[in-house]
C-alpha cells in the first residue's frame, strides 16, 4: 500500500513544473479533494471527475459540460502499484492531453525521487540512533545482537566499529563525501565530531576491510568483535577516546589508531577531570623537549640508544634529558613503575579543558620535532 500523497509534496511538485506552462494544474487526493494547485483559490475544493478517476477510471477528458467543471484532462498518479492522486490540467483537451501525459510521468518521477530521499533519511536516522546508543552504552549484549540482526542491512558477526576523526576532532572538517561507504554490509552515522562506521561479516579475503579516511584524519579502530558484549565494550572505549581527541597520538602513515594500543590514553580519558589535572601536574615543570623525549623513550621500550637515534641526538644528550626529567619531577623514567606514571602524566597534560587556549588543539601535538 503506497503512502498517501501529502499537500506539501504535491504543491512542491507543482511549483517545480508550473512556471513554464500556461495552463492551470491541480493535484487531487483519491477522495477528489484538491490538495495543490497553481490557482490557490481552488485548494480544498471537491473535484468530482478526479474522484471518478481515483475509483478506477483510466483517465477522463472532458469539455466542461457543467457550470462547476472546466474543460481539461484528468489522469491518475500511480505510485508503488496504487493510485495516490489525480492530475488535472485545465484547458482545451486537444491541447492539454499530450501535455498531461508528460506531466504525469514527470510528477511520478519526482514523487519517486522524493520518496527515495525520505526513505534514505529514515535509514540514516535509524543508523544514527543505533550507533549513538551503542557508543553511549545504552545498548549492551544481546540487545546489540538482536538490533543488528533485525536491521537493514542485517549485520552478521564478527563486527568492527571504527570512528573517523577529522583533524583536531572538529565535526565540520569531515564532509560526507570525504568518507566513502565500505563495500561490506554496514551502518554509519556522523555525530560527536566523528564518522562512526560499523561493519559486519568478513570481506572476500576472509578479513574485514578497514575503513578509508580523508587526508589528515585519524581512524580509531575497535578491532573485530564476535559477541555483543565485546562490541559494547569496544564502542564505549572508542566513544571515550573520540570525546578526548587531544589525548591521541599522531597516527602513522595508515592513519589508523588501534584500540588495543591506546590503553594509556583510554585510562586518562576515563579519569575525572580533577584527577587528570593532578596527574598532569607531575610533568608541569617539564619543557616540550622533555615531554617529547619521554614519549620517544616509552616508544623505544626504555632503550636510551634507540631514543637518541629516534630524536637524532647524541646518546649522552638523551641521558642528560632523562636525568633532568628525574630532577624536575622526582620520577625516574628508567624505573618501569615511575616511567608508567610519567607516561600517563604526559598524556594527561595534553587533555586540557574546553576553552583552555594553552591546551593542544590537535591530535598528537607532542609529536613535533625538538632538538
Amino acid at each position: 500500500m503506497p503512502l498517501p500523497l501529502s499537500r506539501e509534496l504535491a504543491q512542491r511538485v507543482i511549483d517545480q513544473v508550473a512556471p513554464t506552462l500556461e495552463f492551470n494544474i491541480n493535484v487531487m487526493d483519491p477522495a477528489g479533494r484538491i490538495i495543490a494547485s497553481t490557482d490557490p483559490a481552488r485548494i480544498d475544493g471537491f473535484h468530482a471527475v478526479a474522484r471518478a478517476v481515483a475509483l478506477g477510471e483510466p483517465g477522463i477528458v472532458h469539455d466542461g459540460g457543467s457550470p462547476t467543471e472546466r474543460a481539461g484532462v484528468n489522469l491518475p498518479l500511480r505510485l508503488e502499484g496504487g493510485i495516490v492522486g489525480v492530475l488535472g490540467v485545465t484547458g482545451p483537451p486537444e491541447r492539454v492531453a499530450p501535455l498531461a501525459q508528460v506531466l504525469v510521468m514527470t510528477i511520478v518521477l519526482l514523487l519517486e525521487r522524493e520518496r527515495e530521499m525520505d526513505e534514505a533519511a529514515r535509514r540514516d536516522a535509524a543508523d544514527r540512533e543505533l550507533l549513538a546508543r551503542l557508543v553511549s552504552g545504552e545498548l549492551t549484549g544481546r540487545k546489540i545482537e538482536a538490533s543488528l540482526a533485525a536491521g537493514l542491512p542485517e549485520l552478521p558477526p564478527p563486527w568492527r566499529l571504527q570512528a573517523i576523526l577529522a583533524p583536531g576532532g572538529t565535526d565540520s572538517a569531515t564532509a560526507a563525501e570525504d568518507v566513502p561507504p565500505p563495500r561490506a554490509p554496514h551502518r554509519r552515522a556522523r555525530f560527536g565530531g566523528a564518522w562512526w562506521i560499523l561493519t559486519g561479516g568478513r570481506g572476500t579475503g576472509g578479513e574485514q576491510e578497514p575503513a578509508d579516511a580523508p587526508a589528515g584524519a585519524a581512524i580509531l579502530d575497535g578491532g573485530p568483535c564476535t559477541t555483543g558484549g565485546e562490541l559494547a565494550g569496544s564502542a564505549q572505549a572508542l566513544g571515550a577516546l573520540a570525546a578526548a581527541p587531544r589525548l591521541l597520538p599522531a597516527p602513522g602513515a595508515s592513519g589508523r589508531l588501534r584500540l588495543d594500543e591506546l590503553a594509556a590514553e583510554l585510562s586518562v580519558a576515563c579519569l575525572p577531570p580533577a584527577t587528570a589535572a593532578a596527574l598532569a601536574g607531575r610533568v608541569a615543570p617539564l619543557r616540550a623537549e622533555h615531554l617529547h623525549t619521554l614519549q620517544a623513550f616509552a616508544a623505544a621500550g626504555g632503550s636510551v640508544s634507540e631514543t637518541a637515534r629516534e630524536l637524532f641526538l647524541h646518546r649522552n644528550t638523551a641521558m642528560q634529558r632523562l636525568d633532568r626529567i628525574r630532577q624536575l619531577t622526582g620520577l625516574d623514567p628508567r624505573i618501569p613503575a615511575e616511567a608508567q606514571t610519567l607516561h600517563l602524566a604526559a598524556i594527561a597534560s595534553r587533555r586540557g579543558e574546553p576553552g583552555d587556549p594553552s591546551a593542544p588543539s590537535t591530535m598528537g601535538n607532542m609529536h613535533s620535532s625538538y632538538d
